[in-house]
């Protein structure tokens, strides 16, 4: 058997077609017992996937669905079922022809802040798609790297993601 390997766009990458750049490899989510291929994770360009003072959602109002760290597709999508702002903004876009954009979840964000963040803004907090309680959602600073909770009813930042196989990568 013949190993052809992969050479990796460097983090921060424009990826022609996919509309973003590459924030992270990351292990795929276990869907019925069985662990699902690693994927790419992207970060639109902040000129056409980022929206300043958007609430999360209603303070005081739990979200079903939205708890997950790691798979901030699934929490958008039940966010935009509960009419959240931030998930509804995000999943208006189409950008190089898709619109499968959504929040990222904790993890995804953590990740994209180590690996490139000189490509948020350090003027503001950014939401996560996760869900703490009722009350409060993660959300992550660029300025200092700070991150935590807060009430879901305040406004920051939301910026666009969307994951991909990683044979994109080498289009």
């Amino acid at each position: 058997m013949k190993v052809h390997p992969i050479t990796l766009p460097a983090f921060g990458a424009v990826i022609a077609g996919q509309g973003g750049m590459l924030a992270a490899i990351l292990r795929g989510p276990t869907v019925d017992g069985i662990e699902q291929p690693p994927f790419a994770l992207l970060v639109s360009d902040a000129a056409v996937g980022e929206f300043e003072d958007i609430a999360w959602g209603e303070y005081g109002k739990d979200v079903p669905g939205t708890s997950s760290r790691t798979d901030g597709k699934a929490n958008t999508e039940a966010m935009a079922l509960a009419s959240c702002p931030a998930a509804l903004k995000v999943r208006e876009l189409t950008i190089d022809g898709h619109n499968d954009w959504y929040l990222p979840s904790l993890g995804e964000l953590n990740s994209a802040a180590a690996n490139v963040p000189e490509l948020f803004s350090k003027d503001d907090w950014y939401w996560t798609s996760t869900q703490d309680s009722r009350d409060d959602a993660f959300v992550q600073d660029f300025e200092d790297g700070s991150s935590g909770w807060d009430g879901k009813g305040g406004e920051h930042r939301v910026r666009a993601f969307r994951a991909i196989p990683l044979d994109a990568l080498n289009t």
